[in-house]
Order: structure tokens, then sequence, then C-alpha cells
């Protein structure tokens, strides 16, 4: 077992809400279909007088004149607000507008139990009625209502309800021609919805041991659909063959798109597996998945990646070099481990060196949030550096790493990462004076 920490790879599901085009906004916990945003885990381990004058603006406005003015603009935002609330509703047949409305009314104000009730009453009645009436994109409308029906429920029900949706968009079954669910033939984009609710069957199912099943679905149906092809792994000695495809052997990074798929659609099943098959020690499935999910984040020679992006390539970066010291620590795979551990590094720090992009109305904020995984990051790479320095016996080096992980895991609250660098750096010392 590596003794490196790792971080879980579940933020590439950071994504848009779980409904593109279907009018409503519906996201999971923590963000849309990302795996719960389990952020950094230690683990080496990989992976915010009222009448005086004011100045400098153009003018002796007076405070109270501002005020008025942002009242007005306050009061024409919240009407723009409430109409795009309105609007959205109307996309949807009047049968399911009260419900939906409710339900989500229900949840924002945190009434889960009256909003799984509302919600539930406008799935079982889009349910009954045909495609035609929630087109266009009848799938991508459905697995709205489930998706944020799953998210207010109880595991088991929103289990349930997730399978459910995943099951009515596997296409037209064999005869049939009525204009129900059963003829109902997906388009592209509604395929992608059905990967990401695949992975939030994975995200729901880890405990029954179920994830791998969906994440394997998802990993080839994605593929499919980017036009990669498949490889079967070999059969193996007893006659069984695993239940993994493995991507044929290209760089999907280099891919050209269709222009309904993102990176992220993806991206995020290839992390998610690679994060299945580190857990379970597959290390030869987990380590090239990975290294897609890398090359999509941070494709060779691209310039204009944003630092949400450089931040979630770092710490994939991370778990690889984790994955690569649970091998025999050879000097020449302590080598590989560091290499991987210093490039994740090198991009934190370079992402650290990007303006951060703007957020709220007319970009009047900087969004601070977009490092955040960047911060959590920093502290595990330094520590996971400073035991690879140490095993090499620089322990110079090494307390000045587990000193900077102790400030960068404090900093960002991670506790056990500032209670193992002190450990570490208490091991050093005593080394140290040992041979003094």
């Amino acid at each position: 077992m590596s003794t490196l920490r790792r971080l879980p790879s579940t933020t590439l599901y950071r994504r848009g809400p779980l409904s593109r085009s279907d009018g409503l906004s519906l996201t999971y916990r923590g963000a849309s279909l990302r795996q719960g945003n389990s952020r950094a885990r230690f683990r080496l381990h990989s992976t915010s007088t009222f009448d005086a004058p004011v100045k400098g603006l153009g003018g002796n406005f007076r405070v109270s004149t501002v005020f008025t003015a942002l009242l007005v603009f306050g009061a024409g935002a919240t009407a723009l607000g409430l109409y795009q609330f309105y609007k959205s509703f109307t996309l949807w047949p009047k049968e399911l507008r009260d419900d939906l409305r409710a339900g989500i009314k229900a949840r924002n104000q945190g009434d889960l139990n009256l909003s799984e009730r509302y919600l539930t009453r406008a799935y079982q009645t889009a349910l009954t009625m045909p495609p035609s009436m929630l087109s266009p994109s009848a799938y991508l409308k459905l697995s709205g209502i489930a998706s944020v029906l799953a998210e207010v429920s109880p595991e088991r029900k929103a289990r349930e309800v997730l399978e459910d949706v995943w099951n009515r968009g596997d296409g037209p079954l064999q005869g049939s021609s009525a204009d129900d669910w059963a003829s109902y033939t997906p388009a592209d984009e509604e395929r992608i919805r059905r990967v990401a609710v695949a992975c939030k069957l994975a995200e729901l199912s880890q405990e029954r041991d179920e994830d791998e099943k969906w994440l394997v679905w998802a990993v080839e149906e994605v593929l499919k659909l980017a036009g990669a092809g498949l490889q079967k792994k070999p059969t193996d000695t007893d006659g069984s063959t695993d239940a993994q495809s493995q991507p044929a052997q290209v760089i999907l990074a280099e891919l050209k798109l269709p222009p309904w798929m993102s990176k992220d659609d993806l991206g995020a099943p290839l992390a998610a597996l690679g994060n299945v098959y580190a857990r379970k020690g597959k290390l030869d499935y987990a380590m090239p998945l990975y290294l897609q999910a890398i090359s999509l984040l941070l494709p060779p020679g691209m310039q204009n990646v944003s630092i949400q992006d450089r931040c979630e390539a770092a710490q994939l970066m991370n778990n690889l070099s984790e994955l690569i010291m649970r091998r025999p620590p050879t000097p020449e795979i302590r080598h590989q481990a560091e290499a991987w551990a210093r490039k994740a590094l090198d991009v934190i720090e370079g992402a650290g060196k990007m303006p951060l992009p703007r957020s709220g109305w007319f970009g009047y904020s900087e969004d601070t949030s977009a490092r955040s995984t960047c911060d959590q990051v920093l502290g595990v790479v330094l520590f996971n550096i400073g035991m690879l320095r140490e095993m090499d016996s620089d322990k110079k080096a090494a307390r000045t790493l587990f000193e900077k992980s102790v400030q960068q895991c404090g900093k960002v609250g991670m506790d056990e990462g500032v209670l193992q660098a002190k450990e570490a750096l208490r091991r050093v010392g005593r080394a140290q004076n040992e041979t003094s």
C-alpha cells in the first residue's frame, strides 16, 4: 500500500445542472452529477452619515442617491429573475407546472419532504403522458424531473427513481409503435443525459458494490457517442470475460467531439471509473483512465484552459502519483511518482498566476471558488513530494515541504492533513537528530 495521499477524483462532476435544455436547473447536492463533491480527504494520498458625498464616482453623488439607484436596479433584476423563473415552467405541459413549481419552491426553502411529495406526483404524471406531450427533448424533461426528485428523496428512493428513468431511455422495444416510452428513441444529447444518470447511480450504489457496473456502462456509452470505439479486454484463462471494456488506443483529447458533447461529458465517467479501480487496487485499469481524463482537462499545447480544469488535472496527477507508489518503491518508481507530483505542483502554481474569472452581475466580483480545488490539492501534493524526498534521504527538502503542507492544510481547514504533516515533521526531526 502506498504511503502517499490521494484525493477523491470526483470533482469532474461539477459542471452544469443535470437538466440542460429542459427549462429547469435541476442540480444534485454539491454540484450536478459530481459524485458528491467530495473535496480533499486525506489518506497519501491520492488526492466568502448617509448624506455624505461619495468621491470618485465621476461627480458628487450622495450615498442616498446611489442607494436609490441600486434599489431601482435591484427591483428590475428581481423582476427579470422572476420572469425567467416563470418562463422556465411554461416550457412544461400545464398538467405538470403546478407540482413542479411547488416542488422546486419547497426544495429551495429546505422543506425536502414537501418537495418530494410534489415532485413524486409530477414524475408519476409525466409517466402517464406520451413522449410527444413532453417534446421537444422528452427524455431530457423526464430525466430532469427524476434528477431533482432524487435530490430531495432518501437514498433508496433516489436510486429507484434514477434506475426507472435510466431504463426508459434504453430505446424502442422490438415491435413497439405506439406513442409511449417503450417506443421512444432518445436523441444523442439525451443519451448523454442517460450517461449522467448512470454516473449518479454509481455514486448511490457504491456501498452495494455496484458502482463499477454503472460506470463501465457509462464509459462504454460515452465512447460510442464520441466515436472513439471500444476494445474488449482479453478473455480470462477460465473462459470468463471481465465486464469492462477499454477505449481503443486513441488520445481522447484529439477527438473532434460533436457539438452536443463536452469534454466534461467524456471525462467525468473516465475519472470516476478510474477512481473505482484505484480503490479496488486494479492499477492497470485505473492508470489509463486517469491519463485520458488528464489529457481531456489539460490538452498538450492548449493555453486557454480554465483554472478549474487545471486544478482538477492537478488532482488527477496527484492521484496518479499515488497509484504509481503502490508498486514496489524502486528508485525508478519513486522518480516516476515524484515527476507526476511535481507536475501537479507546477499546474497548481500556474493556475495561481491566472486572473480569477468574474462572477455576479456584469462580472462585478472575482470568483474565488475557482481555485478551491487547487487550494485543497496543494497541501496533499506538498506532503507527497515531502514523503518522496524523505524516502530519498533528502531530509532538509522533506522538512521544508512538510512545513508548507502544514500551513496549506491549516489554511483550508484540512485538520487530518495538518496532523499527518506535523507527525512527518517530528519523524524527520528525530532522524536528523540521530545523524547529527
